[in-house]
């Protein structure tokens, strides 16, 4: 079905309403000629009547002459009579308002007698006759009388009427229809229109409206749209803001660091971007919950809200990464301030649950244009000076510098290097003999880990173990090392090495691995687990002593024996013979360098009567002269290990050397 326009539609009403009252004129103008024909007839009637009974009463006394002056002041007042004929017997004409003699033949058109006189025929009939009888001496005499119908007079009245029906009709259909119009425009066509707008330009609503369904209209689109703006502002707040802390989040920050590096290659401006990172926020989440981590998220939130300006920008980028833009700043010496007061305001205590909690943060401050001129360039960099606050202690702040970045590139180039030699299988297993000081015969040999990559060569330990325990890929290369050196003791299993203990390294980053008793497990199986021994540190043991206890009492009960590496270095290290079954204990090369003073010499002599009260082995680390190794055997040191009897070799170089000794 086609639409039409609600003007088009009004026009069309207005015109069939223009119809039906045309009808309805119609019908009351017949009702009027009807009315109009009904008392002319009753006058006609009776002017007729009043004629007759006038002439027959003086035709009798009188002859027709002496009447003729009151015909006509008859015909004169009477307006619907027009003329009157008297015709004698003889049917002659006796009588003419303008013709005052008798002889002339009277022809005559056909005459109504006046009891035909009817509502109907009165426009149409022009003559009506009625007769006369009289006696004159004696004798019967007839007249007949023409009465014409004045037809100018009565269609002038129906005339009339046409007109004052027409024109009132008219004025009345003029009236109603700008009535109609100014009603239609006005609660109809105007709210209409106003609707049409406020369906494209929802800013503005329009004022209620008078009809009752227009409004309902109103009001819908009303609510549709304000309901649409709810959803468009959740929407925006969803694609800008964080859900948790209602910050700004990644997308939007970047956004308003677009247009600030915009505006600043514009303006010649600087701003400084404060990349923040919670401290050991992971271990809260650990041991409390993520329910309880978001809490102290938006605590944070509030903090760093609240500790900056307003036209400072402030986002959370996830997790516990923060980020605080400074647009406009005098000087570095404000940025330090702020930043300061961050720090401040960050590690104030406060509560949650009831509970005291204190929050430290970790800072990295770059600026534009100096330390980059895009976003990615600024984040990076602002991310490397917080890691470097990290290092130095966390709970600090550092601006970015060109040391800390080739720093962190070298970190960066050393992450992909490591990466490589896990799939290239770059790395390789030194191994450094342990040799019985009495017998001077190699009894056992630490296996070392090394890193040869094709481009930078023989890459020492120092340089990659740090990156890999932070990084955590540590775990599948301590996980290659457990498989490798079992490998290597199942090797030497029907040679003469068959005695040799090998030692590995166990990482502390290791034992957070919970399947590392499973994978020792597997790994040693096929081989007698007692050449089989794990070095440790101090510093594995100090952080969840109790927990790795537990893992360590488990690579007990699988046989496989433990030495407690680098003691004397540490402050609890009698603590920890007292806790651990170490089967064996290794002297700090520290201690050996200065073996020829007193009281180095005197604290060896200590350490290996302390293994000898708890039956443990002794091995000496890091013995490079013969003159170390006469003291060493003069206090009764059993093992020792150093570049005295071999740097750490390649299995091959290994098997040559223990069959020379």
């Amino acid at each position: 079905m086609n639409s039409i326009s609600i003007k088009s539609f009004i026009i069309s009403t207005m015109f069939v309403a223009f119809l039906l009252e045309a009808y309805i004129f119609y019908n009351f103008f017949e009702n009027s000629k009807a009315s109009i024909s009904k008392l002319l007839q009753t006058s006609i009637q009776t002017d007729i009547l009043n004629l007759k009974h006038y002439m027959e009463k003086n035709l009798k006394l009188k002859d027709i002459n002496e009447i003729a002056s009151h015909i006509d002041n008859i015909i004169i007042i009477n307006p619907t009579i027009k003329d009157i004929h008297i015709l004698n017997n003889n049917k002659n004409l006796i009588y003419h308002p303008k013709l005052r003699y008798n002889g002339h033949t009277h022809q005559a058109q056909k005459c109504l007698p006046i009891s035909a006189i009817t509502a109907a025929n009165i426009f149409k009939q022009q003559c009506y006759s009625f007769s006369i009888k009289t006696f004159h001496k004696l004798r019967t005499k007839y007249y007949y009388a023409n009465v014409y119908i004045d037809e100018t007079y009565i269609n002038g009245l129906i005339t009339k009427q046409i007109e004052k029906t027409l024109i009132t009709f008219l004025i009345t259909a003029l009236i109603f229809s700008i009535f109609l119009w100014i009603l239609f425009r006005a609660y109809i066509i105007i709210p209409l229109e106003k609707l049409h707008q406020y369906a494209y330009y929802s800013e503005n609503p329009p004022r209620n409206f008078f009809i009752k369904e227009i409004e309902s209209i109103r009001f819908s689109l009303s609510m549709t749209f304000k309901r649409l703006k709810q959803e468009q502002e959740e929407l925006y707040n969803l694609s800008t803001k964080d859900p948790l802390s209602g910050l700004y989040n990644r997308l939007s920050l970047v956004e308003k660091l677009n247009w600030l590096i915009s505006k600043g290659k514009r303006d010649k401006n600087e701003f400084a971007m404060i990349f923040l990172d919670l401290d050991n926020f992971k271990n809260i989440n650990d041991s409390k919950g993520h329910e309880f981590g978001d809490k102290i998220l938006k605590y944070i939130s509030d903090i760093l809200l609240n500790a900056t300006r307003n036209n400072d920008i402030v986002s959370r980028l996830g997790g516990d990464e923060f980020v605080v833009v400074l647009p406009d700043y005098k000087d570095e010496n404000k940025i330090v301030e702020i930043a300061q007061r961050l720090k401040e305001k960050l590690s104030t205590p406060f509560k949650i649950d009831n509970e005291d909690y204190q929050i430290t943060a970790s800072m990295g401050i770059a600026i534009y244009p100096k330390d980059g001129d895009n976003v990615q360039t600024l984040l990076k960099n602002a991310d490397i000076a917080m890691y470097k606050s990290k290092e130095l202690g966390k709970n600090n702040f550092q601006f970015f510098t060109d040391a800390i970045n080739k720093a962190v590139q070298e970190k960066i180039s050393m992450q992909r290097i490591i990466k490589d030699a896990l799939s290239q299988n770059h790395f390789k297993l030194f191994y450094q003999p342990k040799v019985d000081i009495k017998t001077n015969k190699i009894v056992g040999c630490e296996a070392l880990i090394r890193l040869i990559d094709p481009i930078e060569g023989l890459i020492p330990p120092y340089q990659f173990i740090s990156i890999a325990e932070e990084n955590l890929s540590i775990i599948p290369l301590g996980e290659w090392i457990i498989q490798e050196a079992a490998s290597q003791i199942k090797k030497w299993e029907h040679t003469p090495l068959r005695n040799i203990k090998v030692s590995i390294n166990l990482s502390g980053v290791q034992f957070k691995d919970p399947y590392l008793l499973q994978k020792l497990q597997t790994y040693t199986q096929e081989i007698d687990r007692s050449k089989f021994d794990i070095e440790l540190t101090e510093s594995v043991l100090i952080d969840n002593f109790n927990k790795r206890l537990d893992i360590i009492k488990g690579i007990k009960e699988l046989g496989i024996s433990l030495s407690l590496d680098d003691f004397g270095t540490g402050y609890s290290s009698l603590s920890y013979l007292k806790d651990i079954p170490f089967d064996t204990l290794k002297i700090d090369k520290s201690f050996i360098d200065n073996l020829y003073t007193k009281d180095d010499l005197t604290f060896v002599n200590m350490i290996i009567g302390i293994a000898e009260d708890l039956a443990l082995n002794v091995v000496a680390e890091g013995v490079e002269t013969e003159e170390q190794l006469k003291l060493l055997k003069e206090i009764n040191c059993e093992l020792y290990q150093g570049y005295l009897c071999s740097k750490p070799v390649v299995p091959k170089e290994f098997e040559e050397l223990f069959i020379l000794n």
